[in-house]
């Protein structure tokens, strides 16, 4: 959940940025963002208290590491919309075939 509907400073389409890359952090490593903090009401404090996103998982690309930044900015306003999104390369480049 993002931060800003924890606060209940109301809820944009920008909170779906933030839960698409938390989506992404779960795709990638099989744990929720916020390891170590498996009680959910102690994950949903720590977000509204937090002074930063989630931890970015190791070991990712840097078009990954990017991706993830721009979802996990604090600031709604940041945040990018979905169809900036889309035209991340993270999302919108092919990688070659194997």
């Amino acid at each position: 959940m993002a931060p800003e509907v924890i606060k209940g400073d109301g809820y944009g389409r920008r909170a779906d940025i933030w839960s698409v890359g938390c989506t992404v952090v779960e795709m990638l490593t099989a744990v929720h963002p916020w390891p170590g903090m498996d009680n959910t009401w102690t994950a949903i404090f720590h977000i509204a208290k937090a002074s930063s996103g989630p931890p970015i998982p190791e070991g990712i690309t840097e078009v990954i590491e990017d991706f993830l930044s721009r979802c996990f900015q604090l600031d709604p306003r940041k945040r990018p919309t979905s169809t900036e999104l889309l035209q991340h390369p993270f999302v919108a480049e092919t990688p070659p075939e194997t």
